[in-house]
C-alpha cells in the first residue's frame, strides 16, 4: 500500500483513501489552500463531518511532529529503509520528556 500512495491518484486504492491522501497532500504542501466547497463535497462523499475533523486533526498533528523534528534535527527511526518502533533518536535532554509521555520515570 505504501508504494501505491506515491502515485495514489493512479492507483487502485479505494476512492476514500485517495481523497484522504489528497487532503493530506494539500494540507502539508499547500497549507490547505485548495480545500474549497468542491473539495469538501468530495470528502463528504466518504466521511462524516466528524471524521473530516478527526482526519484533519491527525494530519495537522503529524505535520507538526514532522516540523518539530526538522527544527531539532531529529531523524526518523529508520532501519534498512523501514520505520522502527521505540524511542526516537533525540537529544539527551529530551529523553525525560519522552519517558514521561510513555508513562515511564520522570
Amino acid at each position: 500500500m505504501v508504494l501505491k500512495m506515491l502515485d495514489h491518484r493512479n492507483s487502485d486504492l479505494p476512492e476514500r483513501t485517495k481523497v484522504a491522501l489528497d487532503l493530506a497532500e494539500d494540507f502539508v504542501l499547500h497549507h490547505a489552500d485548495h480545500v474549497d466547497d468542491a473539495f469538501m463535497d468530495r470528502l463528504k462523499e466518504h466521511f462524516s463531518e466528524e471524521q473530516i475533523v478527526e482526519l484533519t486533526i491527525a494530519i495537522g498533528t503529524w505535520d507538526s511532529v514532522h516540523k518539530f523534528n526538522k527544527v531539532f534535527d531529529v531523524d526518523p527511526p529508520v532501519s534498512e529503509g523501514t520505520f522502527t518502533v521505540g524511542l526516537p533518536d533525540v537529544p539527551a535532554g529530551m529523553h525525560q520528556h519522552l519517558l514521561a509521555f510513555q508513562g515511564g520515570p520522570k
